[in-house]
Formats: structure tokens, sequence, C-alpha cells
């Protein structure tokens, strides 16, 4: 840990600046001084979060002694030691965002993007629990969430699970290999030219064991952020539903649901050619091109807030509220009901949200930012008025 951006996502760090007792105190002045070295990395860390904590638009104290009381009473619900430090730590991490950072997640009235919800219903579905599976041939083999798969040279993959565990299974030659990933889990796949494919919940790819023939092609129907490894000589092709991408030694990110109303596609580096209804256009890097409705609207974007969910991150430029919930709702594999006296597409959001392994932790963030409450029903959350 020696930077200050590692102090600000450590929940002991994060503990002690919230709350600063003298048991905190003590063993983070000992801790400096047995590591000088940190020492800088540890100020900036201590400043950066002072700043957030000190700035106008910070929460209201009732806030913070609202959401400081539900996260001791979600707490002692845990009955074992180990549940409760588990839960302690993954809503401390968002307790930072929710108390200290609502300058980092400031909430806006939406004017210009009013009109880019036709409704106030969160569209998705969600899917039964099921695990990452991968069909190759008449084979199906379920995996665990976020399985690594890496083809091989002899038609295997090589399938690394969380705890490290590998495991290698055969591939069929003949047809190409469906991988699917349900809503609330996630998966990364190297393809068999090194061509790395961050895969996000509720998304299908198909993929041949190896590619032959003058181009690599694969089918995507979800989102995923590619990293095409360079081969001039044999030009790598994504299709969705409503496109096809052709790349060249590239980096991007394609979103291409069946129930989103866009669907679109942010370049990072490199070039693409884009071909959808009949037309076809060239991306550069920094831009984002979105198709809706038939019509094709290009703008310079910030690919950071596009590829985030790579690293478990959310994050916002002004999106609505019901997009929020949208991706947190494919992420963790729920839905969302709201009562019709909340308006969530007229609410916008921007900044960071650190999406914890605890749905809990991350809901009490967007509760408080959103000023409203909810309820949990299974895999339904209602959410209302507070």
């Amino acid at each position: 840990m020696d930077k200050k951006e590692n102090f600000l996502l450590d929940n002991d760090f994060i503990e002690w600046r919230l709350f600063r007792t003298e048991e905190q105190n003590a063993k983070w002045a000992k801790y400096i001084q047995e590591n000088p070295h940190l020492k800088q990395s540890i100020e900036e860390a201590i400043a950066e979060f002072g700043a957030l904590s000190m700035d106008k638009h910070s929460l209201p104290s009732t806030e913070k002694d609202a959401l400081y009381t539900a996260l001791m009473k979600n707490i002692h619900k845990q009955k074992r030691r180990k549940l409760y430090l588990q839960y302690f730590t993954s809503i401390a991490a968002v307790l930072v965002i929710a108390i200290v950072s609502v300058v980092y997640l400031q909430m806006h009235k939406s004017k210009s993007q009013l009109g880019l919800i036709e409704n106030n219903t969160i569209i998705g579905q969600t899917l039964n629990e099921q695990e990452v599976y991968i069909i190759s041939g008449e084979s199906k083999t379920n995996l665990t969430n976020n399985s690594e798969l890496e083809l091989t040279h002899d038609e295997n993959v090589v399938v690394t699970d969380s705890a490290k565990t590998k495991q290698e299974i055969r591939l069929a030659t003949t047809s190409m290999n469906k991988l699917v990933v349900p809503y609330g889990k996630r998966s990364n796949l190297v393809l068999a030219d090194g061509t790395k494919v961050f895969i996000n919940s509720g998304t299908q790819v198909d993929f041949p064991t190896k590619f032959t023939g003058n181009t690599r092609e694969i089918t995507v129907n979800g989102e995923v952020f590619i990293e095409v490894e360079k081969d001039t000589s044999k030009p790598f092709i994504v299709h969705t539903n409503s496109m096809s991408i052709e790349v060249f030694g590239t980096s991007f990110n394609v979103t291409d649901y069946d129930d989103d109303f866009s669907k679109t596609v942010v370049l990072v580096e490199g070039s693409v050619a884009i071909k959808a209804d009949g037309r076809e256009t060239m991306l550069k890097p920094n831009r984002k091109l979105e198709i809706r409705d038939g019509e094709f609207k290009e703008e310079t974007v910030d690919v950071s807030e596009y590829i985030s969910w790579t690293k478990g991150v959310l994050e916002c430029n002004e999106m609505p509220f019901s997009e929020i919930l949208k991706r947190v709702g494919r992420y963790y594999n729920v839905d969302f009901e709201n009562s019709p006296d909340i308006l969530l597409n007229s609410k916008t959001c921007s900044g960071k949200l650190f999406l914890s392994d605890n749905l809990d932790s991350v809901m009490v963030s967007i509760s408080v930012l959103s000023s409203t409450k909810y309820t949990r029903e299974d895999n339904i959350i209602h959410i209302s008025k507070k």
C-alpha cells in the first residue's frame, strides 16, 4: 500500500478518519512512525479526505446521524463475529462515499437529460440465480462467479476461479462456444489470439476455439470491454444484435443489451469501424457512438466512466438515478420498483459508487443521495420517499 488512493479505500483508514478515537489515533501514529516511507501518501490521503468532508455540499448532520444509526443497527443484526467483520468491512467502504463524499457524488436537477428515459420505470429483468456456464459442442460446464477463462493452443480452456483453483476443459472444434454470464455475475475471457474480454453481468459471448480464415469474429449480447490483440492480417470483428464493429489492435467498450433503448461503443485507443442500420462510421479514441432509434450520436467522453465497471466501480457523470439503479440491478441481479411519486429520472448523480460485495451497503448510499428509502423482498427492492 503505497498510494493515497489505496489508503482512501482501506477500511481501517476510513474508520479512523470518520471516528478518530484515541485508540485509532495512537494506532495510526505508530503505523506512520514504523513506516516513514508511507508518511507522504498518508498525509495526501488525509488531506483529500478532509477536503471532501469540509466541502460546503457535505451531508447534513441529521443525515450523518441517520446513516450511522442504520449502519450500527445492521451490524448488530449479525450473530457471528465473522459475519460482523465482513459486514462492517463492506459497509465501511461505502460510508466514506455516503457521509464524506457527497461532494464527490453530487445530485443535480436534470435538465438536458430529462428526455433520455421515456418513463419512470426501471427497465430490466432479473434472472433466476444461476452460475456462469460455458457450452462447447454438446457439453455444458458450470463455473463460479469471476472465473477467468484462457484458451490454450491445444484447443482447451483453462478456468481459474476466485480461489485460484484451476481446471482444464476440452473444447469442441466444429462449433462456436458460448459463455453465459447471468445478472449478478462477471467473468473474464482470453481468446485464442490473446485478446482479452471483460464480461459484465447479463452477457453472452459466442467465440471459436481457434480463429481460422481471414478474420477473427465473436458475437456479443450485453456488455464487454475488449483489449484486442493486434494482427493487421486478420481484422477482429464483434457482432451484436444492432451492429458490427471492425477493430485493429484496439481497446473499447460495447454495450448492446436487448432491453436498452440505446446501444453504445466507447473507444479507448486505436480505431474502429462501426456498421449499423446501413450506415458506417469511424470512431476515434475518447469518443462514444450512441445508436438510438436509428440515429447516430457521437461525442467526446471520459472513457473511465464507461470501463470503471471492470474494477467494481460505477462511475457517473450526471447519470439519472433510474439508469444507476438499472446498472446496479444487473450487477447484483435484483429488480427495482418505485412508487409513482418518485421521479428518479429527474435527478442525476456525478461521481463514483464503489460496488461492494454487500448490496445493502450500496443501497444505503443510494438512499441517502436520492432522498429515498428502500425495502427488500428477495430479488425485488422497493424504492419509496423518506
